[in-house]
């Protein structure tokens, strides 16, 4: 019996076995509520801030409320077109309280404007983004902001991406279902180890995965070879 696997470039292998270590699987940047939100990527709509430079002159609206969120509001201080404005959905932020305090006190002096608790309701433009809708989610009203640039750091979800079509039993919604006694799925001769790997009673830990995936690899050899599963020693 023998795998084939194809990656999207097109490239095919061949293998008697496949144990899978996909961590918690593909990571993306949290999105916007938006319809369209994705035409927007590319003009005007940034999920990391890689260059400074690329937001030179720029009026920018940062959303978030975390320490990407609060550094880039601190940061870009030399760079953007000020005041850089800031949007979170909760009074409360998650970031360290000397960088919330320093937003504060930049905020008293007119070079950023922290709207709280508040979300954006629309994106505006011509080709490009002009504009945002900020609503306060307390009192319904609603602003338009000047924006360039709109950036969304709201952090990342995992999701186990193409993995997801393979046809395998899942355990929950983010991990593969396996047999915790061989690590094997629910297609012969693929296995899954470490935080991937899903079944009751399961514990994330670096020291459990390595485990998982010794099991995984002597199962599997020992199916290949069609032998009695016997590990050898760890120092061999």
């Amino acid at each position: 019996e023998v795998l084939s696997l194809r990656t999207k470039s097109g490239k095919r292998f061949l293998s008697r076995a496949l144990i899978v270590t996909a961590g918690h699987g593909a990571f993306e940047p949290r999105k916007l509520e938006i319809e369209g939100i994705d035409d927007w990527e590319g003009r005007g709509l940034h999920y990391f801030v890689r260059r400074k430079d690329v937001f030179r002159g720029k009026t920018c609206v940062i959303v978030g409320g975390g320490d990407s969120a609060l550094d880039w509001t601190l940061g870009l201080q030399d760079t953007a077109d000020l005041p850089i404005t800031l949007v979170h959905r909760r009074e409360r932020f998650r970031a360290l309280e000397t960088s919330v305090k320093e937003a504060r006190r930049l905020e008293e002096e007119g070079r950023v404007r922290i709207c709280v608790p508040s979300e954006i309701r629309e994106i505006r433009g011509d080709g490009t983004i002009e504009a945002v809708i900020v609503e306060n989610t307390v009192t319904g009203e609603q602003i338009e902001v000047e924006c360039e640039a709109l950036i969304l750091l709201l952090g990342f979800h995992s999701h186990l991406g193409s993995i997801a079509d393979w046809g395998l039993e899942l355990h929950g919604k983010r991990q593969i279902g396996v047999n915790p006694m061989t690590m094997e799925t629910s297609l012969s001769l693929v296995y899954a180890a470490g935080d991937v790997a899903g079944y009751d009673g399961k514990i994330t830990l670096i020291s459990v995965g390595f485990g998982e995936a010794a099991i995984a690899a002597n199962n599997a050899i020992a199916r290949i070879r069609d032998e009695k599963v016997q590990p050898k020693y760890s120092t061999d």
